[in-house]
């Protein structure tokens, strides 16, 4: 092929490409919908202590606005938990977060995992993290990918500090359950 052929298709291709939809272009999360039905489903199978149980049910995502974060928001906002209605927030300073029951927090931002759990000691709040070793940081339960599955993992003991009683049920579709 001569380079002048050569060239010519590679600028009908990449003008062509450069012209598409960007969704074309860009791979589709399909897995921020499964954390935030994840994150749903930990609401309805855990336990939280009776002064929790008042006011709305807050499901908090620290760190900058993502795909997991617009999955709640549309399809689990103004939801019950019980008799709590979901509220979903995003905070990007942990001085923005005064009570929340679940805190998701980003993969960007996962290095304030340690920090938010001492900002968080005495409350009973489920902090959610999916980078490895935030279960020993004190995340309660971590996202990990086993294949090409999205799954979690559980530290009992560290709910159990937050005065959380997770559900047998929730522990059992646990990929791995630290005591």
């Amino acid at each position: 092929m001569s380079k002048k052929i050569f060239i010519a298709l590679t600028v009908v291709l990449l003008t062509t490409w450069s012209m598409m939809d960007p969704e074309v272009t860009q791979m589709k999360d399909t897995r921020s919908p499964v954390k935030a039905m994840y994150l749903y489903n930990f609401a309805t199978l855990i336990d939280w202590p009776s002064e929790y149980r008042k006011g709305n049910f807050v499901i908090g995502v620290y760190g900058n606005k993502e795909g997991v974060y617009d999955n709640l928001k549309s399809k689990f906002e103004g939801k019950d938990i019980g008799s709590q209605e979901i509220v979903v927030k995003n905070y990007t300073s942990a001085s923005q977060i005064s009570k929340a029951h679940i805190l998701y927090v980003t993969p960007r931002s996962s290095a304030q995992v340690g920090s938010l759990n001492s900002q968080f000691k005495g409350k009973s709040t489920l902090i959610v993290s999916e980078k490895s070793g935030h279960l020993s940081k004190g995340a309660a339960i971590n996202f990990v990918v086993k294949g090409t599955s999205q799954k979690f993992e559980i530290n009992k003991g560290n709910a159990k500090k937050h005065k959380l009683v997770i559900a047998d049920r929730l522990l059992k579709l646990a990929s791995n359950v630290v005591e």
